[in-house]
């Protein structure tokens, strides 16, 4: 009875050990760089997307979009112009 008890714990435990050693990794992989994508409204009504160093002022403007574009544009342009840095900064994240 005492074996399978010690090996049913030892299963839990290996298993217990193993998910948490996969989210770990996961999470490490996904981690958040020094580089981090933003969009911000400047005064004008333009929308700029940005890559924002963290600890740092140093900002890379990736896209600027203008005021007043039809709304079913801009959702466009504003989602592939994100798209387009968060894969700049994944790619200046992976080089560090």
């Amino acid at each position: 009875m005492r074996l399978i008890v010690a090996v049913a714990c030892i299963a839990a435990i290996a298993g217990l050990l193993y998910v948490l050693i996969t989210a770990w990794l996961g999470a490490r992989a996904r981690g958040r760089g020094p580089w981090r994508v933003e969009t911000v409204t400047r005064p004008g009504g333009a929308l700029a997307v940005l890559l924002v160093r963290a600890g740092s002022e140093h900002v890379r403007v990736v896209c600027e979009l203008p005021a007043g574009m039809d709304s079913i544009e801009l959702a466009s342009e504003l989602r592939l112009a994100r798209e387009d840095a968060e894969l700049q900064a994944a790619e200046l994240n992976r080089a560090r």
